[in-house]
C-alpha cells in the first residue's frame, strides 16, 4: 500500500470541505425560492369569508370531552357530550375545503367512534369518521 492513511484522510477532508461551500449556496437559494413561492398563498386563505357550517357529531359511546379546532384555534368544545350533538361552526369554507383538528376523549378502555357530518355552504354533505380508544386526535379533511 502506498502513501499514509492519515494523509489520504486529510486530502479527503479538504475535498469535502471544498465541495461544502458551493452546495450550501445552492441549497440556500432553493430554500429561499420555496419560501417565496409559498408566501402569496397565505393572504388568500385569510381573505375567505366565514360561513355558517352545520356539523352533526354522533358518538358510538359516551365521551368525556370533544374539541374542534380550525387553523389552530378552538371553534367548538363540549364536556360530556351526548351520543348525538349538533354544532354550527362559523369558519371560512374555501373551494379547496377545510381541515378540522378533532380531539375526543372516550370513557373507558373500549374502542370508540365519532361520526362527523358537515354540510358545506353549497349544500354538499360530507361524512367522516374517527376511531380510537381513550384520547383520539386527528386532522379530518372536508373537501
Amino acid at each position: 500500500m502506498r502513501g499514509s492513511p492519515l494523509i489520504r484522510a486529510l486530502v479527503l477532508l479538504f475535498g469535502l470541505l471544498a465541495l461544502g461551500w458551493p452546495l450550501r449556496m445552492l441549497l440556500q437559494r432553493e430554500a429561499a425560492q420555496v419560501v417565496a413561492a409559498q408566501t402569496p398563498a397565505a393572504p388568500l386563505a385569510e381573505a375567505a369569508v366565514p360561513s355558517l357550517l352545520p356539523l352533526t357529531l354522533t358518538f358510538s359511546q359516551k365521551a368525556l370531552r370533544v374539541e374542534l379546532r380550525y387553523a389552530g384555534k378552538s371553534v367548538w368544545t363540549l364536556a360530556h357530550p351526548g351520543l348525538h350533538e349538533v354544532a354550527e361552526l362559523q369558519i371560512p369554507f374555501p373551494k379547496e375545503g377545510v381541515e378540522l383538528a378533532v380531539s375526543v376523549e372516550f370513557e373507558g378502555e373500549a374502542q370508540g367512534a365519532l361520526r362527523l357530518q358537515l354540510t358545506a355552504p353549497d349544500g354538499s354533505e360530507y361524512d367522516r369518521s374517527l376511531w380510537g380508544a381513550r384520547t383520539v386526535e386527528a386532522v379530518i379533511p372536508f373537501p
